[in-house]
């Protein structure tokens, strides 16, 4: 899989699922649920252990159906051992120039986390096609409306704080996509409620369709 199939994918389906879970064995079947109710692109943050043995088991699950990719990118060493692990994309929750390096020199999509102007306009000038805006309670959706005048090929995914409620202002504005975690899985994942997994992965796929 490609750079170039992971960006279409988040650009078409509009929706990054971040997934969480106090125990990440449970994290495969719940992206497993996700991607049989029509999500495509799946984050799993690498914050605790045994997240990068899930990203591994759902990369290999889900293969040819959904991209799976790895959060909470902050280094070199943290891209190298998620690409290792199949990760398909990779997150970042600030900007970090040889992360985006080292994914365009893997063909791995990246998405570095940006906050200002100056920061998205760094990270397209590395080789980023898309940026993650966090935290995206710190802006509103004039804030993309207004950057893309300037700066109008920024392919921004808002993430932090987005709700079902003003997911369609932000898509409105011109977001690229959202990145959605607690919003969309709630306790599910760690209750193992997939039922209730599937309702809201509805709504959202609703919301941004």
């Amino acid at each position: 899989m490609t750079a170039a199939e992971v960006d279409q994918a988040i650009r078409k389906t509009r929706l990054v699922a971040i997934l969480r879970a106090s125990a990440p064995d449970r994290l495969p079947s719940a992206a497993q649920v996700l991607v049989e109710e029509g999500v495509r692109t799946l984050e799993f943050p690498l914050t605790g252990p045994g997240v990068l043995e899930a990203v591994a088991e759902a990369a290999r699950t889900l293969a040819g159906h959904a991209f799976v990719g790895a959060g909470t990118v902050r280094t070199v060493e943290d891209a190298r051992r998620a690409v290792d692990a199949g990760a398909t994309f990779l997150v970042s929750p600030s900007l970090s120039v040889p992360v985006i390096e080292f994914a365009r020199e893997h063909d791995v999509e990246v998405l570095p986390g940006t906050f200002t102007p100056t920061e998205i306009d760094t990270a397209l000038h590395a080789g980023a096609n898309i940026v993650k805006l966090f935290p995206a309670t710190g802006h509103d959706p004039e804030f993309i409306r207004q950057l893309r005048v300037p700066i109008p090929e920024a392919a921004v995914v808002p993430t932090g704080g987005v709700s079902l409620t003003d997911a369609p202002a932000w898509l409105a504005a011109g977001a690229a996509a959202l990145g959605v975690g607690s919003p969309l899985t709630g306790t599910s994942i760690d209750t193992g409620d997939w039922r209730r997994l599937r309702s809201r992965a509805r709504d959202w796929l609703e919301a941004v369709s």
